[in-house]
């Protein structure tokens, strides 16, 4: 059996009967690591808290060390499909893991996914895909190795406020583009990096714009496309459905997800974006 690995920076939840296994990031609060999982309501409630600060961590290698010894130990393969190298240590946790065995690295293969949240959500659930159609581990690299450098992700961040908080972007910064009103839309680079890619006036045109950007690339139904949000209101994510429609013209077939707490950490509540592989010539 072929396994797929992944994080929970993406959206995905564990499906063992699906051969899916999730490996935490963990979430500190005031320095002090949250030591179980909580729901949506209390970890928002955490964050929406002015007195808090809340940050994120990589896994250890020996997280990494207990799901690869127990797949492999049956004879199975794994595919560990990661948060982007550049926006995480999580990927070179796995990489320590494996040096440290040189039985498993026959069978367990490492890719970097150069994505975060949504779409690396496209990639793994693209990766479940080609597995439950036949593909060897080979066949499935070398589609995710094309297609990671593909992916599209486009998002409207809602507010400034948590990067300002994590020490992403400056307290003045933010205050300014807040105060003005102003909406960054964020995209993934070809760094596996998240940048600025727009910005407009309004929650309205902001999501508006998202929806553009992404009828422009030319969306794949016929592979993995996700829609998601931050925060306890689906109302965004409802929004950039339905301007979606009226770029398109058509109801855009994707999978719904609230997105994952380690990127709501970073954007706050009220997000919402996109991620989906472009057509095909």
């Amino acid at each position: 059996m072929i396994w797929i690995v992944t994080d929970s920076a993406q959206e995905l939840k564990e499906e063992e009967q699906e051969g899916l296994r999730v490996v935490s990031l963990p979430i500190c609060v005031n320095e002090k690591l949250l030591d179980h999982p909580i729901e949506n309501e209390d970890f928002f409630a955490l964050l929406e808290e002015e007195s808090n600060v809340l940050s994120t961590s990589q896994p250890s290698p020996s997280a990494f060390e207990a799901v690869f010894e127990e797949l492999t130990s049956r004879g199975d393969e794994v595919i560990a499909l990661l948060l982007s190298s550049s926006l995480s240590g999580t990927y070179n946790s796995a990489r320590l893991a494996l040096l440290d065995h040189e039985a498993w690295q026959e069978n367990v293969h490492l890719i970097d996914s150069g994505q975060a949240c949504l779409s690396q959500s496209v990639l793994v659930a693209r990766a479940l895909e080609l597995r439950n159609a036949g593909k060897s581990a080979k066949e499935i690299i070398e589609t995710i190795e094309k297609e990671k450098k593909q992916v599209r992700l486009f998002a409207m961040l809602p507010t400034l406020k948590y990067l300002k908080k994590g020490g992403r972007i400056s307290p003045a910064k933010a205050a300014l583009a807040d105060l003005a009103g102003v909406r960054a839309l964020v995209t993934i680079d070809e760094n596996g990096e998240i940048t600025a890619c727009a910005k407009t006036r309004g929650t309205k045109k902001g999501i508006r714009r998202v929806a553009e950007l992404a009828a422009d690339c030319g969306i794949d139904e016929n592979r993995p496309v996700f829609v998601g949000y931050t925060g306890l209101d689906e109302q965004p994510m409802r929004d950039l459905q339905n301007a979606l429609r009226e770029v398109v013209g058509q109801e855009i077939l994707a999978q719904m997800a609230a997105i994952s707490q380690m990127l709501s950490v970073h954007v706050g509540p009220g997000a919402c974006g996109i991620a989906f592989l472009p057509r095909e010539d």
